[in-house]
């Protein structure tokens, strides 16, 4: 692990809540916000109360023409709205690879799918705190 003061920043800005417009939001059934998350502690406690489905369509899911695309596509395409917000808005590629990475091995599980991706998250959290804990 990386000990440097940019490290220590890039740590302290995970833990932040990002601004209003840039929120992860997970929808229920009835096409309404169930859940609004701004960083990683949030969405390590709120992921427990995501029913499984809703958690598996944000973590990993094919789609294909017809589903959300209009226009012919050459074979499935693989959507991962969680791993892209986390990557793009927290800034943790880590992260976001293996959330990304468990997608593909849990994909036909939501139950396990959503616990591995619990678990993945809390082993990042006790990273990401380790690395700005002073030594």
């Amino acid at each position: 692990m990386v000990g440097t003061e940019s490290s220590a920043s890039f740590v302290r800005d995970a833990f932040k809540k990002c601004s209003p417009e840039l929120v992860f939001r997970f929808f229920g059934s009835n096409g309404k916000v169930i859940a609004t998350i701004s960083n990683i502690s949030e969405l390590i406690s709120t992921l427990p109360e995501i029913p499984a489905t809703i958690a598996q369509f944000h973590i990993f899911r094919e789609t294909t023409q017809g589903l959300f695309e209009s226009k012919q596509l050459n074979g499935p395409v693989v959507r991962s709205d969680l791993a892209l917000w986390i990557n793009y808005i927290l800034g943790d590629a880590e992260l976001s690879r293996r959330v990304y990475e468990i997608g593909k091995a849990e994909s036909g599980n939501p139950e396990n799918l959503k616990k591995e991706v619990i678990k993945i998250l809390k082993q990042r959290e006790r990273e990401l705190i380790d690395l700005i804990r002073p030594s």
